[in-house]
């Protein structure tokens, strides 16, 4: 980045600003608890983030409806480990996941860094994929609407584009007043954050906390494993 020029910061949402197993963990313990040893929560549910983003566009060209889209990625996931998981139970696992996905706090450090970028007067906002009032119901469980502007706040369903695709970064920038050039993008999904912000223009810093093989052609501007790491790059 250069140096002495403000900075457009935006961050993802899900698994950026707070950690999405901790309520599907808690969901599936409630309903359907695991067979002592035989899965990983983590496992199972990077599965269905999996089926969930082969889904996703299905969703979007009005194909499936959202819940059937959240649904299927749940018994698609269940299934590819032989766990027999019908709608009924689905349906449940989806409830308790949703409710839980209110009461949810920022990943350690998290805060700090957003107050960092907004004091030193940059223009510091979130775009993340899903269904507006969900995800602003996430936003205002975290108290982000508190930090930052909802004029800020871009959500793929509300906007009518979604990540990777590359034109939602470049209409965020049309609506802030920013440019690529000056454009970091924080996220954890490789196809999503890494390849859509890249293939923008903008510079990335990709969270990889579980340390995850980088996919093929493209390679972040940094890439971190918590905010303390992210506290020390040279970005600024």
């Amino acid at each position: 980045m250069e140096t002495n020029s403000k900075l457009a910061v935006f961050f993802d949402l899900d698994d950026t600003l707070y950690d999405h197993l901790v309520p599907f963990r808690e969901a599936v313990r409630e309903v359907y608890p695991l067979p002592e040893g035989s899965l990983n929560a983590a496992d199972l549910f990077y599965r269905v983030r999996h089926h969930s983003d082969l889904l996703w566009p299905k969703y979007l060209r009005g194909e499936l409806p959202l819940e059937e889209t959240r649904l299927l990625r749940i018994e698609r996931a269940f299934a590819e480990y032989d766990l027999h998981l019908d709608r009924s139970q689905a349906e449940a696992i989806q409830a308790a996941y949703i409710a839980r996905q209110y009461t949810i706090e920022m990943i350690d450090g998290v805060r700090a860094q957003l107050e960092r970028f907004l004091t030193a007067g940059h223009t510091v906002g979130i775009i993340t994929n899903g269904p507006r009032e969900h995800q602003m119901n996430k936003i205002i469980g975290l108290g982000v609407d508190k930090l930052i502007p909802a004029e800020r706040i871009f959500i793929s369903d509300a906007v009518g584009i979604a990540k990777p695709d590359p034109e939602i970064f470049a209409y965020v920038n049309r609506k802030t007043g920013t440019s690529a050039a000056h454009s970091l993008y924080v996220g954890d999904t490789w196809d999503n954050d890494v390849v859509g912000a890249l293939e923008a223009g903008w510079k990335v810093c990709w969270y990889n906390p579980r340390g995850r093989e980088p996919g093929p052609n493209h390679k972040p501007s940094y890439t971190f494993v918590n905010y303390k790491e992210f506290s020390e790059l040279p970005i600024l």
